[in-house]
């Protein structure tokens, strides 16, 4: 009787043990706006994929019959000034936007994120020299300074998530530097100075995990406001190059015709916006999630 008195003594922790991303999902979940954000912006992406299979047209397809055609069945958002539906284009655009948003984070969290360990762990000169560099990058406008990347480099796909990535690149060099100033003086740092742990191993291991929280919620909100400056670019005719789609660029094409035919501009303005809203929400939940002090 003993035994089993204890053995159901000891499992009855090991139940209610969860781990931290159990910890931290229990906590998002709860956030209903967070939730809704994401539902909303895995549904983009899953429609932007399979776009070939739900576009009823292709996004370059012209009839000219059916020009500045308004909202209906069989153009769900309409038609361009070409003809093209707009339905499909949104969707093919959709895939370029995203795109952008989420390689250009990328780019802005790996460069950033180096710089940013590399000037919190060695500090000296190291920090000096990253960290001024840094200001010079923000001193800039971010929108500014991709717009000049892009028309140095020329428009295209690839360039514009270039541009957009290094703009970005001050945000995440700076909280990660931030975060390991603080952890770096910390006990199991410590010990594994001690013990003889090399300094790659100590930053990868021990301090760049745990100063990944604020990294996450800047990079889930910082894809909103990728696909806000690639839509801002291609606006200007510095983005994607026509006839290839873009909500920025479809914004762009739409303008001269807003007064007669709204439809143009309407539906890029809303897939832009519930893209960015959607990432902005996940990111409150993220930093109401990933805070300790909420832990209980």
């Amino acid at each position: 009787m003993k035994t089993a008195g204890k053995s159901e003594h000891a499992a009855a922790p090991a139940a209610k043990k969860k781990s931290q991303l159990q910890e931290v999902w229990g906590r998002f979940k709860k956030n209903r706006l967070a939730l809704f954000g994401m539902v909303l912006i895995l549904l983009m992406i899953l429609m932007v994929v399979l776009s070939p299979l739900i576009a009823p047209y292709g996004f370059d397809e012209q009839n000219y019959y059916e020009i500045f055609a308004s909202p209906s069945l069989q153009h769900l958002c309409g038609t361009d000034n070409l003809g093209r539906d707009v339905f499909s284009r949104l969707l093919y655009g959709g895939r370029v936007s995203l795109t952008i948003g989420i390689i250009s984070v990328g780019i802005g969290l790996l460069c950033g994120g180096l710089m940013g360990a590399l000037a919190g762990y060695y500090s000296g000169k190291l920090d000096n020299t990253l960290m001024r560099i840094i200001d010079i990058l923000m001193a800039i406008p971010s929108v500014i300074l991709a717009i000049s990347i892009c028309a140095a480099l020329g428009p295209g796909l690839v360039n514009t998530m270039i541009a957009v990535g290094v703009a970005s690149i001050p945000n995440y060099a700076r909280i990660l530097r931030s975060s390991i100033l603080s952890i770096k003086q910390q006990e199991y740092v410590e010990a594994a100075r001690a013990i003889g742990a090399s300094n790659a191993r100590i930053i990868s291991k021990h301090i760049v995990p745990n100063s990944l929280s604020g990294l996450i919620v800047q990079a889930s909100m910082g894809v909103g406001r990728a696909i806000i400056s690639a839509a801002s670019m291609s606006f200007i005719g510095l983005g994607i190059a026509p006839p290839n789609p873009e909500w920025g660029a479809m914004l762009s094409a739409g303008r001269t015709y807003f007064r007669d035919y709204p439809h143009m501009v309407l539906f890029p303005g809303i897939a832009i916006f519930l893209a960015v809203l959607s990432m902005n929400l996940i990111g409150d939940g993220l930093r109401d999630a990933l805070d300790p002090r909420l832990k209980r």
